[in-house]
Parts: structure tokens; sequence; C-alpha cells
């Protein structure tokens, strides 16, 4: 496996991880847990926002 192989890859994964985050807040959301909700919810927007800037190369 060639080193942009692997970048793309851990692109993709944290793409994936941000995702999955910003479903945890919804959960934790309908459950009441607004401060798991409002943390969750950051750490997803964080991840989605790398990975983004990643894939397009910004840096």
């Amino acid at each position: 496996m060639n080193t942009s192989k692997m970048i793309t890859l851990l692109q993709l994964l944290a793409l994936v991880a941000g995702i999955k985050e910003l479903w945890a807040a919804k959960e934790y959301y309908k459950q009441q847990k607004k401060r798991g909700a409002i943390a969750s919810l950051c750490m997803g927007i964080f991840a989605c926002a790398c990975a983004i800037i990643s894939f397009t190369g910004i840096l």
C-alpha cells in the first residue's frame, strides 16, 4: 500500500468518525443528555471539517 492510498483511507476514516459522532449527538439529544450532545456535536463537526479540508488539499 503506497502512501497516497493510506492518506486517502485516513481521510475517509476521519470523515466516517465525524459522521458517527454526529449520529451519537443526535442519540444523546434524544436521551435528554444535552452536555453529551453538545460535546459529541462539536467533535463530529471538527472531524468532518478536518476530513473535508484534507480532501480538498487546503492543508
